[in-house]
């Protein structure tokens, strides 16, 4: 056999392995379940600890004044990224413009009510991990509901947890943790406004951080929420 036959397999062995690895190396905020274990910090320490995704969520947090909340009290944050910010004031400057109201330039733009509301529906008062969620379907909603519950504001917000099926096999798939807004009154249907978890069960020392995916979802779950708020409170000029 030749040197050349010789080191063929292995080259392709090599590849192999190379295209193994490289494969388990993926996004930490769009694979569930790659975040584990804690973090030496409070939950605003963690996420001014990770400014690549969190830069203006933090500002956000000190302009809507709930910074002390975050570093304080025990709560379950579902932390959207600040591509979800930028989507959203993007969206809403269109819809500002076309209606001949100044655009928004900056999040110090944004009155500070709005930010509050905004993320209020992010916030929950105790630490609820993965595992502290009932699995939703919402497929089949009435058997697999999840569940609602009051964010820190008392608003009312839908948490679930997908199960996946594998192969033929129903609900045994890798889990996927979801933060739901309903705008239905009754609460008896699935929930409209979805967003995805990417990594879940961060776990600074005080409380519990699930990153949401930073695609699609749209900053307080409604642009046109949004816009409608930020006209409110006088956002655009009259």
């Amino acid at each position: 056999m030749t040197m050349k036959k010789q080191i063929l397999p292995f080259l392709i062995g090599l590849a192999a392995v190379v295209l193994l690895l490289s494969s388990c190396k993926k996004d930490y905020y769009q694979d569930t379940g790659l975040a584990k274990g804690q973090f030496n910090g409070t939950i605003m320490e963690y996420l001014q600890a990770r400014p690549d995704y969190f830069t203006k969520l933090v500002q956000v947090i000190k302009i809507a004044k709930l910074d002390d909340a975050l570093s304080k009290e025990q709560l379950t944050f579902f932390a959207p990224g600040d591509a979800s910010i930028d989507s959203t004031i993007h969206e809403v400057n269109l819809m500002l413009y076309l209606q001949g109201k100044d655009t928004i330039k900056a999040v110090t733009d944004v009155p500070a009510p709005v930010w509050r509301e905004m993320l209020g529906k992010y916030i929950f008062k105790g630490k609820f991990k993965l595992n502290d969620i009932p699995q939703v379907d919402f497929s089949l909603f009435k058997t697999y509901p999840g569940v609602y519950m009051k964010c820190y504001d008392d608003f009312i917000m839908h948490v679930g947890v997908v199960y996946n099926d594998e192969g033929s096999a129903k609900y045994v798939g890798y889990r996927q943790l979801f933060l739901s807004y309903s705008d239905a009154p009754d609460q008896q249907s699935a929930p409209f406004y979805r967003a995805p978890v990417a990594s879940v069960n961060i776990e600074p020392t005080n409380g519990v951080v699930h990153a949401l995916q930073t695609k699609p979802h749209r900053f307080g779950f409604s642009t046109g929420n949004f816009f409608d708020r930020c006209v409110f409170y006088g956002i655009g000029g009259k």
